[in-house]
């Protein structure tokens, strides 16, 4: 049907040379088709994608571009250039489409549509149901521009359709004469199968398994393989099966802050255009370290960087405290996440991301896992010398591609993930102020450990912990809750619709890892 369309639409000059340079932004689509097609090999230009032109900071971007570049450039002299240079040579030459050659491929190519859409249609000839917003190139690419333009409008006017909301936060309980404080630390790029806390054979995380009251969750998927979705579900009410709220409710900071707790946010990533950057501002203290300068080559700084301002606000006050850390963790470029005494696996300096260093690429992200248990642990003793009442969650928005398998994919916001993108790490600390004031919570949360888990359960974990209720609380979300329900786990889809997880086309080789990891999933 594609075919016959644009036969159709080249016949409208007598020069198809005109034609073409008037589709110009077609073909400059067309370019960044073939890039996707190079990095994940299947799947349109997503929404996710279009949206990660904005909330990607430049840093960022250019780590991404510099190891593409060569596509990039491959694209643009294989196809863009011999296109244009066709069209033009098209222009100039004397030679003109005839009306009746015109008149007659007309027809053809008429006749052409016809079939392509009787067999859209006819149910013996497909696997689902047709749709042209999300089956026909460039229809579903473009529609996808379009839905990506609508929800950074909702994204913009934020402040504006959430203003009125109250979360009416009250406290059930609270440890007599103890100050209480919970820290929410986000990780970035963090998959639990390279955790030696879940069984990985190499010793990534020493610290967070010689710690006591830590209880770790061995079977959590993420909702979603972007972090401009996957953490406005962690920080909120939101979920794969009801996300549209993300737009009328406020975060998790000022459920806390409702509650009376001081808040405070401090992100080693710049975030400040996303929604993510919007629900960070609702909290009385926000340190942006993406604003710092390196003095370095470095993108970012160290995720330990943010200790020290950790440190300084705990001392401020004896007031209960919610705070958030948002880490840069083991994002891509993975060697540049860690200082030089965290080289502890060797080579880890990889010239580009390309399958032939694999194992530098597999070293250095080890070692930037090394260096997030060393931060952790950091948090961790900072909050014991408090000798308060604490807890701390950590869990990662999603996982990493790494040529891991057959496909030789790697980095993750694919259109369709993998089971690297999806098994997450997800550990919650309690102090022993904790554990003696709140032993059930901890007991609770023990028994959840291999309970299948999704990142909606941290908004209602956090707020449990801390014992305060909210309007929209739900206690079958809470691992530290006796009331916590088993459910399907939804992964939220491109244009944010529910689907189960395992149906998201995952293949062959992510079931295996999926068994092998025993992460629970329907088999019907």
């Amino acid at each position: 049907m594609p075919l016959a369309f644009w036969m159709g639409v080249l016949l409208l000059a007598r020069k198809p040379g005109v034609v073409v340079w008037c589709l110009l932004p077609k073909i400059i689509l067309d370019g960044g088709q073939l890039v996707l097609l190079y990095l994940f090999g299947e799947s349109v230009i997503a929404v996710d994608m279009f949206l990660n032109l904005t909330s990607s900071n430049a840093s960022e971007a250019s780590e991404l571009l510099g190891n593409i570049f060569l596509v990039i450039v491959c694209v643009f002299f294989f196809y863009t250039l011999p296109t244009l240079w066709l069209a033009t040579r098209s222009i100039r030459m004397k030679d003109r489409l005839t009306a009746v050659f015109r008149k007659r491929w007309a027809f053809r190519s008429l006749g052409l549509f016809g079939v392509g859409v009787l067999l859209c249609f006819l149910p013996s000839w497909q696997k689902h149901s047709f749709s042209l917003k999300n089956d026909v190139y460039p229809v579903n690419a473009l529609y996808n521009l379009y839905f990506a333009i609508t929800k950074s409008n909702k994204n913009a006017n934020y402040s504006i359709s959430s203003a009125d909301f109250r979360f009416n936060s009250v406290r059930t309980g609270q440890a007599d004469g103890k100050r209480e404080i919970y820290v929410l630390v986000v990780g970035e790029t963090s998959r639990a199968m390279e955790w030696s806390l879940y069984g990985y054979e190499r010793n990534t995380t020493p610290r967070m398994e010689g710690l006591d009251g830590l209880v770790h969750f061995t079977d959590v998927v993420t909702q979603s393989n972007n972090t401009h979705k996957s953490v406005p579900i962690i920080l909120s009410a939101a979920s794969a099966e009801n996300y549209g709220v993300i737009y009328d409710e406020k975060s998790i900071v000022t459920a806390f802050k409702e509650a009376g707790f001081r808040t405070l946010v401090i992100a080693n990533q710049k975030l400040t255009t996303s929604m993510i950057g919007a629900f960070y501002r609702e909290a009385d203290t926000f340190i942006d370290m993406s604003t710092f300068n390196t003095g370095s080559y470095l993108t970012s700084l160290y995720d330990a960087a943010l200790l020290p301002y950790l440190e300084k606000e705990l001392d401020k006050s004896d007031e209960d405290m919610f705070i958030v850390l948002h880490t840069y963790g083991s994002h891509f470029n993975y060697h540049e996440r860690y200082p030089a005494e965290f080289r502890i696996y060797t080579p880890d300096k990889a010239e580009g991301i390309r399958q032939s260093y694999k194992k530098e690429l597999r070293n250095a992200y080890d070692n930037s896992i090394r260096y997030t248990d060393y931060v952790l642990g950091e948090i961790v003793d900072m909050l014991k010398k408090k000798e308060v009442c604490a807890s701390m969650l950590y869990l990662s928005d999603h996982g990493e591609d790494i040529f891991d398998d057959a496909r030789a994919r790697y980095l993750h916001a694919s259109p369709i993930p993998t089971y690297y993108q999806l098994h997450i790490p997800y550990i919650i600390w309690f102090s022993d102020d904790y554990r003696t004031v709140f032993p059930e919570k901890y007991r609770t949360a023990i028994s959840h450990g291999a309970y299948p888990v999704s990142t909606n359960s941290v908004f209602h974990t956090v707020l449990d912990i801390a014992g305060v209720r909210t309007s929209v609380s739900d206690s079958t979300l809470a691992l530290t809750n006796p009331a916590f329900a088993v459910r399907d786990r939804m992964f939220l889809g491109d244009h944010d619709e529910p689907v189960p997880f395992w149906k998201v086309g995952l293949k062959k080789a992510d079931f295996v890892m999926l068994d092998k990891w025993k992460i629970a999933y329907r088999k019907d």
